[in-house]
């Protein structure tokens, strides 16, 4: 539970829980805490992974010239007396050239799985159809949109339609515990799509925007208990209420696997951004790199310097990250991949909350 409430100010400004409403009540408490949770929410997901990446490596600068400045130590000998720093040099040098072959090994890798016979695409092509097909049938509401947005707005308002009739109907069942649980059902899925839509509002068309407006929608909490109402008060319930929890039930899972396979499309997209980046980055890295090493054999560095920081200090410190800037590019967009698979890791009916029956 704790890691849902994290995801939801991570993602949204919207109140989703009781402490962000007590946060509205308090303005002083909301100001002082929203700029933490903007700057979470811009690390790990929302932000621009290059300029994330520009920002760490101006960090990690200003922390070295920091420690180098405060904890003295004669980098003067150290470049002309030792091998340390040509070493670690030579390290990092040799480990970018290894580690964007890896890379790029790996993502070839992946893209050959796409190399499959035309029956095969055919085949995908099909089964697309037909998942839209499924959808038009249930919703008959015209045909469904090819593009991500209008195609969740569609889903989006096919449950909220379903939903909506099963609160409405007219020969609806009589039992008063069974018409409790089906209301509150529907404010439920009525709430957390009203969060969904306001996240589509407040961003960008992107595929990254909304993919993560829906991590924490609870689809495999509503489907189990859109069947457990089912099963529980299948004696209570009209036809119509059983005709509606259907229907919601096929809507509910042809979102949660349509969300799953946009997924997949956003994982793949990240990854091809990360090649060309690191391909763009690494050759002027590693020709840079390649420079530090002759002058410091050669002994020839820049005298210009900033006041108070010694020249060797800060021209070792700048070539240091920038040898370390293919490392740095790659961390940043693992780190939104591994928090966009940590909370999509729901692709069945049953969830990882202990506090989910």
């Amino acid at each position: 539970m704790i890691e849902r409430i994290i995801l939801m100010f991570v993602i949204s400004n919207q109140p989703s829980d009781p402490d962000e409403t007590e946060a509205e009540e308090n303005p002083s408490e909301a100001t002082s805490r929203s700029p933490v949770i903007w700057l979470v929410r811009w690390v790990l997901l929302t932000g621009d992974r290059r300029v994330l990446a520009l920002f760490t490596e101006i960090v990690i600068l200003l922390t070295l010239l920091t420690v180098g400045t405060v904890w003295e130590f004669e980098m003067e000998r150290l470049v002309t007396e030792t091998r340390a720093v040509q070493t670690l040099f030579n390290t990092l040098l040799g480990g970018i050239i290894l580690f964007v072959s890896v890379v790029l090994s790996i993502n070839t890798a992946a893209l050959a799985q796409e190399f499959a016979p035309l029956q095969v695409k055919l085949a995908r092509i099909e089964d697309s159809i037909e998942f839209q097909i499924e959808l038009e049938e249930l919703v008959d509401d015209g045909i469904s949109p090819a593009g991500l947005q209008p195609f969740l707005q569609y889903v989006i308002r096919a449950i909220r339609s379903e939903a909506e009739s099963i609160r409405t109907i007219d020969d609806s069942t009589t039992d008063e515990r069974a018409r409790t649980d089906l209301l509150a059902l529907v404010d439920d899925i009525d709430t957390r799509l009203s969060l969904i839509e306001d996240r589509i509002r407040q961003t960008e068309p992107r595929i990254s925007i909304l993919l993560l407006s829906t991590l924490d929608y609870p689809y495999a909490r509503h489907i189990n208990v859109t069947r457990r109402l089912k099963a529980t008060h299948k004696d209570a319930l009209t036809e119509s209420d059983q005709d509606s929890l259907a229907a919601l039930l096929r809507i509910l899972t042809i979102l949660a696997s349509g969300r799953e396979y946009f997924t997949t499309l956003y994982f793949k997209r990240e990854l091809r951004n990360l090649s060309s980046a690191l391909l763009v980055l690494s050759l002027p890295v590693i020709v840079f790199t390649s420079y530090v090493l002759l002058a410091m054999d050669t002994g020839l560095f820049p005298q210009t310097t900033i006041p108070g920081i010694r020249s060797r200090l800060l021209y070792v410190n700048v070539a240091f990250v920038i040898a370390l800037s293919p490392y740095v590019l790659l961390s940043s967009y693992m780190l939104r991949i591994l928090t966009v698979s940590k909370h999509s890791l729901e692709s069945t009916v049953f969830t990882l909350d202990s506090d989910v029956d």
